[in-house]
């Protein structure tokens, strides 16, 4: 993972990526990670991490440290997500086994169809109780620390396309990240305030380069190995079966369906390069205006910003959770057809799995939405909702 290299006030930071990398070509991104600090020990990334090609499928979770592929775990959780960082959590309780883990290691967690992710342990929980002895511990991938440090200065990204501000961001980390085909990534923004992007000063590395994907339609996907920035495809082809009486092993199902904060007209405001004004409405039964200056969305394209906008606040307010009694291999952007007059969903309808916590042995917690927060496509009617 990182080691530590000393740098004095007489040292450039060229010349610690000279040191390190045997080119200065990495000495900004150095710098940056580190703070820009004159002197002391500094953090540089090693490169000797397993490939995905030391990755052995076995069919089963394992987690790989090392030489070592360790299955003895009694608990473990899969962390997916959209839009989310993954993660995994594991519970050993062997005491005549010693685990050599330490926070600078690096991790592989490995599930039954190959990598899930490559990362860092970053947290541990030992537990000593006159009944037990275990601990726990917390697997992040590498986009991880994207999740945790702010934003690096400068704030401001000008007459920068999407790609190239993705890319410097990522570059600061040594991220890999890999794009889509959509012609939105080439493009140089431009917004209510001219054409840049601009962070807040305490505002996470991952939150930004979301928001900005967001500001375009786009979807910024962990994929354990690296970032993907890309459209949202739906997966149709496969869907999660929770119609009431035919969905087995269902222990849970509850849904957060809110209006509060919601709103019907989505009215879209720019001042720049044209003063102009987009309203977008959706099928909400009250006359609530939602207002919003283009600061960070496309101010060439106010109606397109608007349903963007509007569809991820639908998102946010309509959830179903669901916990199954089983470990199911359902990936985050998936589907499930959902019907169950106990929670008032009395028509089967397509809900999209935001994320997946995958519990052994035997359980499997659900977040799901409805489609439009990734689709971007205004649904006719919502849950609950006759006009």
């Amino acid at each position: 993972m990182y080691k530590t290299i000393s740098k004095s006030e007489n040292d450039s930071w060229d010349d610690i990526a000279r040191q390190v990398y045997g080119t200065p070509s990495k000495g900004g991104d150095i710098a940056r990670m580190n703070n820009n600090i004159e002197s002391g020990e500094v953090l540089v990334l090693e490169e000797n991490e397993t490939s995905s090609d030391d990755v052995e499928v076995t069919g089963e979770v394992y987690l790989k440290h090392g030489e070592n592929n360790y299955k003895d775990f009694s608990e473990f959780i899969l962390l997916d997500g959209l839009e989310a960082i993954k993660g995994a959590v594991f519970i050993f309780n062997k005491t005549d086994v010693d685990y050599d883990f330490s926070f600078n290691d690096s991790i592989t967690v490995v599930d039954e169809e190959g990598l899930f992710l490559k990362g860092r342990i970053a947290n541990f929980k030992p537990c000593l109780t006159k009944e037990a002895n275990w601990f726990q511990v917390e697997v992040k991938s590498h986009a991880g620390i994207l999740g945790e440090t702010n934003v690096p200065n400068p704030f401001e990204f000008s007459n920068r396309s999407i790609r190239g501000v993705l890319e410097q961001l990522a570059g600061y980390y040594n991220q890999k990240i890999e794009f889509s085909s959509e012609a939105e990534l080439d493009e140089v923004f431009t917004n209510e305030i001219g054409t840049s992007f601009t962070a807040q000063k305490e505002e996470k590395v991952w939150d930004f380069m979301k928001r900005i994907c967001r500001s375009r339609g786009l979807l910024i996907t962990d994929t354990g190995d690296g970032l993907f920035i890309g459209r949202y495809k739906p997966n149709t082809e496969e869907k999660l079966n929770l119609i009431d009486g035919e969905c087995l092993g269902l222990e849970e199902i509850r849904g957060e369906f809110l209006t509060v904060g919601l709103g019907r007209y989505y009215e879209i405001n720019s001042q720049y390069p044209s003063t102009d004004t987009a309203t977008v409405q959706i099928p909400l039964p009250f006359p609530i205006t939602k207002r919003y200056d283009s600061n960070d969305y496309n101010a060439l394209n106010l109606q397109t910003t608007g349903v963007q906008i509007a569809c991820k606040d639908i998102g946010d307010h309509f959830k179903i959770y669901a916990l199954l009694s089983e470990n199911i291999r359902f990936k985050s952007g998936n589907f499930a057809v959902v019907k169950n007059p106990k929670i008032k969903i009395n028509e089967e309808t397509d809900w999209v799995i935001e994320s997946v916590e995958r519990r052994h042995p035997d359980a499997t917690f659900l977040t799901l939405t409805l489609p439009c927060t990734y689709t971007f496509e205004i649904p006719e009617k919502l849950p609950f909702c006759d006009v």
